[in-house]
């Protein structure tokens, strides 16, 4: 359940589009991305966000 606590702004890096007008988002975040497990729901403006990659680039943790 989304609490409406707000613990990090992220940014859309990369829109990948998919098969059925599907895509996936690539976002970066602060968070260290050892912190962000595979599988793991990350609510982004209302809508929960199922995490299937994650990494890190320059300072910057992402996940998609």
């Amino acid at each position: 359940m989304f609490t409406g606590i707000i613990s990090d702004i992220g940014e859309v890096t990369a829109v990948e589009p998919r098969a059925q007008r599907l895509a996936r988002l690539t976002i970066t975040c602060g968070y260290d991305p050892d912190s962000i497990a595979v599988g793991a729901s990350i609510a982004c403006s209302g809508v929960c966000l199922t995490v299937v990659a994650r990494g890190k680039e320059g300072n910057r943790g992402w996940f998609a």
